[in-house]
């Protein structure tokens, strides 16, 4: 459990203190160049302008990342020292980590090429052991700052996932159980019951038989053994069933890949009260889940839209990101769902589209959830009990 000053430090307050440090050095760099040879007026809103822009990359990650850079790239001939490279290292690192890959890639290759033609001509164009040095030493901790945002973005992603398969583990294992006590209660009680049922039904009918009244106790226990079988039916039917709709749950789904630094646009239809047959509501959501987690992984966007609306006879499901789409290697992923859709007679479609790389469901219903029903069925009337029909039931 965190602490007290733990919370504190999150979120804003955290950018506060990390853009306090940055600025410290920064200007603690000047400082020291000032002291020694002196440091042009201009100098000083150069250094500063990184850290200061560093609180706002919650919001625009990517024009953060520019005026940081931009700012590096600037200053790079005052000679100020290492310490002023580091808001651009971090901005470079967090732009990766929020899916700006191609933006930073970019701006990486181009000041790592500035920094070598830099070094280059200040050498007389004489290519030497001095300036490769300075230039790799530049450029390796830009390339570590790269690879550094896009390992936390990985491993934040692996972890979400893992923590997914971990959840519907416990809730396969819960199922699982509930599926099991199921069992056994009808295994234990039904043959019972119903043997009690049969016995009084059969002594019922032979004292009608005979023009007697039956006793009231026994009428009592026939009644008694219909309540206990009607109860028992109901609470194995809740032991079996699923804890309400899948998709009801996307939205906190949602939530938890706009932690990896996605915007996340919703609109579901479906809720708790919606009528929905189980495999085409358990297909959607694990269509949504993987097209999610397929976006965090590969897109080079940082905004997903997922709309779940149902038409007139199925069910439509689509999650679009709005990174550039390229050539589709189907994997795992876009197998399963491939899969699941083709198990229940409906249609995928994977690759580019209006909003970017688009994957779009059509999950076909069955016919008595179209009807969409909101009053059930009253339960069948059971028989007069016979001997025949008790027995029968009992298999």
């Amino acid at each position: 459990m965190p602490t007290p000053s733990e919370s504190r430090l999150k979120g804003p307050r955290l950018d506060l203190v990390v853009a306090f440090l940055m600025l410290s050095d920064t200007l603690l760099s000047g400082v020291a160049k000032a002291s020694t040879d002196g440091l042009a007026w201009y100098g000083w809103p150069l250094l500063a302008l990184g850290p200061l822009a560093f609180p706002l990359w919650r919001r625009y990650p990517r024009a953060v990342l520019l005026v940081t850079v931009g700012a590096l790239v600037a200053s790079g001939h005052l000679g100020v020292g290492p310490l002023a490279a580091v808001p651009a290292l971090v901005a470079i690192a967090v732009a990766m980590y929020r899916g700006h890959r191609r933006l930073t890639v970019s701006l990486v290759l181009v000041v790592s090429a500035v920094t070598m033609l830099g070094n280059w001509s200040a050498a007389g164009f004489h290519f030497t052991g001095a300036v490769m040095e300075q230039s790799m030493l530049v450029i390796g901790w830009l390339h570590v700052a790269l690879i550094s945002g896009e390992s936390r973005r990985q491993r934040d992603a692996y972890m979400a996932e893992a923590e997914h398969t971990r959840e519907e583990a416990v809730k396969r294992k819960a199922a699982d159980e509930r599926v099991r006590i199921a069992r056994e209660l009808h295994d234990s009680l039904t043959h019972s019951i119903s043997v009690i049922r049969v016995q009084a039904g059969v002594a019922l009918h032979l004292a009608r038989k005979r023009g007697e009244d039956p006793p009231p106790a026994l009428v009592a226990v026939e009644e008694a053994a219909k309540d206990a079988t009607r109860e028992l039916r109901e609470t194995l039917t809740m032991l079996r069933d699923d804890e309400g709709h899948r998709l009801s749950r996307v939205k906190p789904l949602a939530d938890r890949y706009r932690g990896l630094g996605f915007t996340i646009e919703l609109e579901c239809e479906v809720d708790e009260t919606a009528v929905l047959d189980q495999e085409v509501d358990h297909a959607a959501y694990r269509i949504v889940q993987e097209a999610l987690t397929n976006a965090v992984r590969h897109s080079s966007g940082d905004r997903v839209r997922v709309r779940v609306r149902r038409g007139e006879d199925a069910l439509l499901v689509e999650v679009a990101d709005n990174g550039r789409p390229g050539t589709v290697v189907p994997g795992r992923g876009i197998t399963g769902m491939r899969e699941r859709v083709d198990a229940l007679g409906g249609a995928l479609d994977v690759g580019p589209g209006e909003y970017g790389f688009t994957v779009t469901a059509r999950l076909p219903m069955p016919a008595n959830v179209i009807a969409d029903r909101a009053v059930p069925e009253p339960e069948p009337p059971i028989p007069a009990p016979t001997a025949a029909t008790e027995l029968g039931r009992t298999r």
